[in-house]
């Protein structure tokens, strides 16, 4: 479960940048994220470690498509410098193509932050992220590149933002350790 006291807007005014965060793995896309933003014309901030994929040349070749601008690399960030960037960036970029998510802890954590998710439509991200309300899913490059576009031109209502912090709280840590009581406490019983 994630801390929602940790996980919170900050009152920031937010930007019209998107914002990928995750380890620069190819699994997780940030090459589909650049790509699709280029494409879109919207502004993209990365940020990422590198020290635990050992894919070099992927990192290496994401960067060189930044122009430090629009494309802006940042690399590593501290938790709480994530947190600054959940709430000041205005939508969050998950393009897992490559790989089915098992949970996905960075949707969670923008949503907590009031950020809404466009991610892939496989893994547990249609567990973690509701259509239409917290963000949206894909399918595909084309349908990735839509809802960008989409997004810049309709924006984000407060209600929007409202309902991704109410969403993830059903993964806070006091709703994830109730549930494993209840799934213990069924064990017990014999319900297995």
């Amino acid at each position: 479960g994630i801390d929602l006291d940790f996980y919170k807007p900050t009152g920031q005014k937010r930007n019209e940048r998107f914002l990928f965060l995750a380890r620069f793995s190819s699994i997780k896309g940030a090459d589909l994220a650049i790509n699709a933003c280029k494409a879109a014309s919207a502004s993209l901030d990365l940020i990422g470690d590198t020290s635990i994929t050992n894919e070099p040349d992927y990192f290496n070749a994401c960067k060189q498509q930044c122009d430090g601008r629009d494309l802006r690399m940042v690399g590593p960030a501290a938790r709480g410098e994530c947190v600054m960037w959940y709430g000041k960036n205005f939508c969050f970029l998950h393009p897992t193509i490559r790989f089915r998510e098992p949970f996905g802890l960075a949707p969670v954590e923008a949503q907590a932050c009031g950020m809404p998710v466009i991610g892939w439509k496989k893994g547990a991200l249609p567990e973690t992220v509701i259509p239409g309300e917290t963000g949206y899913l894909v399918s595909s490059e084309e349908d990735l590149l839509n809802r960008i576009r989409q997004v810049l031109h309709v924006g984000i209502s407060d209600k929007t933002r409202e309902r991704c912090r109410e969403n993830a709280s059903r993964f806070s840590i006091q709703s994830m350790v109730l549930r494993y009581q209840d799934l213990c406490q069924e064990a017990i019983e014999g319900g297995w």
